[in-house]
Parts: structure tokens; C-alpha cells; sequence
């Protein structure tokens, strides 16, 4: 019989090794950073739009948008009308589960020519579903996205209701009249997991 000895030390650089991946990769988003071909009614790889016949468009260079990315090559802009909004969404790898705390960053702005008229200051939401572009939790709103530069936002996401296994963002109006705005979005990523403050 032939025996192998192995130092502790080994085990224990496994054991982090291991939990270290597995920590990331469970609420890793897949293209945090919307990059794809810039063009009209356009989702980069691994978001899907969630209205019918309004997809949201891959900056910049569509519709009068020039900010360069904050991020990558490209990004996301989703719009509000009079009457309609944009939305789409994400199925993740592994859900993020009731009662615990996910820390998340994501960068914002406005444009405020944005296709002539539609520069109206508008809000992101992120809500957590339990199927395809289901809203069933409004995890996070960021209030008025006002700033014509990229903003960072640090966020928590905390389920209270189920388990979700897919995010939804969702550009939405400020006011309660129906108005023609828009929202840019960038580097979407998560940080950490955090003990819950309730």
C-alpha cells in the first residue's frame, strides 16, 4: 500500500480556493458590462428584453449618444414613453436567495438629447423574479439619475419574499405623469456578500 502525505497547508489552500470560486461565481452576473455590437433594439449576449416590441438599444453611437463607456466598449440605454417603458433581464447561475444580503455595483447617467426628445430624467429599478421577466420583488429604485457623467451606485440587494433566480432592470419614470426619457447603464457587478441590517 502506498501512502501519500499531504501538508495541512495544502488542504486549507484548496478549502479557500474552493470557497472563494464558489462565492463569486454564484452571484456573478455573465456580460456585467452590456458588451456588444452598439445598434437599435439591440441586447448584448445573456440579457433578454422584457416588452414586447421594445427592446432596449447597445451604446454609444444610436440615437445621438456619445458618452464613451464607463466600462468596456459598450453599454445599455433603455428609455420611458408616453405610456411604455423598457425593461430586460438576466437568468442567474445561482439564485439570490430570502434573507440574504448581496452587495452590488452599477454605473448611471442621462443623456439629456438623447434622440432629440427624449431626455427626461428617469429612474432604474431592479425587481427579482422567480420566471422569465417575472416582477415579484422591487429589490433596489436609484431615485432620479440626473447626472450626465457616469455615477457609481452601491447597492444591496436583499430577497425577502422567495428565493429569485432572475434580475429584471427596469427604467421607470420619476413623476406620476408618463413622460419621454432615458437611462444609460454600465458595469453592473457584484461585490459581496454582506451580514443582513434589518
Amino acid at each position: 500500500m502506498i501512502h501519500h502525505h499531504f501538508s495541512p497547508f495544502i488542504y486549507v489552500f484548496l478549502f479557500i480556493c474552493w470557497g472563494h470560486h464558489h462565492r463569486v461565481v454564484a452571484q456573478q452576473l455573465q456580460n456585467p458590462s452590456f458588451e456588444g455590437r452598439p445598434g437599435v433594439a439591440t441586447l448584448p449576449a445573456y440579457w433578454l428584453p422584457c416588452q414586447v416590441g421594445s427592446t432596449p438599444d447597445v451604446q454609444p453611437g444610436v440615437w445621438l449618444v456619445d458618452l464613451s463607456p464607463s466600462d468596456g466598449n459598450s453599454y445599455l440605454s433603455m428609455v420611458t414613453r408616453y405610456g411604455s417603458w423598457e425593461a430586460c433581464q438576466q437568468k442567474l447561475t445561482a439564485p439570490l436567495l430570502m434573507g440574504k444580503c448581496y452587495q452590488y455595483t452599477i454605473d448611471l447617467a442621462n443623456d439629456p438629447n438623447f434622440a432629440g426628445s427624449y431626455g427626461g430624467v428617469t429612474q432604474l429599478r431592479i425587481w427579482g423574479g422567480t420566471t422569465s421577466c417575472q416582477q415579484g420583488e422591487l429589490l433596489w429604485k436609484s431615485g432620479p439619475v440626473k447626472k450626465t457623467t457616469w455615477q457609481r451606485y452601491l447597492l444591496e440587494l436583499t430577497p425577502k419574499n422567495a428565493n429569485y433566480t432572475h434580475l429584471i432592470l427596469e427604467v421607470y419614470y420619476i413623476k406620476k405623469s408618463h413622460y419621454q426619457g432615458n437611462i444609460l447603464i454600465d458595469n453592473f457587478r457584484y461585490k459581496q456578500e454582506l451580514p443582513c441590517e434589518f
